[in-house]
């Protein structure tokens, strides 16, 4: 909605949100950016010491069943869906990879056409 009131366009106008990203000269998507911070993030999670919060919750495994239906997804089903797009397996190869910061870098950089400025 924010770039239709950029460029002074309503959904009346039946213009496709693809066609004013293209005309505003924008290559992603606020899908695309979420998703490269949160691979950024997990990489930075993986390389924190074992004894840390963030790394003791990722890596924990809570016991029972997930309801019934389509559950809500969670931040690992998400973090699945990352790694796909850019090739890698995301439980052993994933991890390996992000304790390597430079490696790390370099798949994020991969994602350089969803998201050509990373910071």
């Amino acid at each position: 909605m924010c770039l239709r009131k950029l460029m002074g366009v309503s959904r009346l106008d039946r213009i496709r949100n693809t066609t004013i990203r293209k005309t505003l000269d924008m290559e992603f998507t606020i899908l695309d950016r979420i998703s490269t911070k949160r691979l950024r993030y997990f990489g930075h999670i993986q390389r924190m010491p074992p004894s840390c919060f963030p790394k003791l919750a990722l890596e924990a495994h809570i016991h029972g069943k997930r309801p019934s239906g389509r559950p809500p997804k969670r931040w690992s089903d998400c973090l699945k869906a990352d790694c796909s797009k850019v090739n890698i397996s995301p439980s052993v190869e994933a991890s390996r990879l992000a304790q390597d910061r430079r490696k790390w870098q370099d798949i994020m950089k991969q994602m350089a056409p969803l998201n050509p400025k990373l910071e």
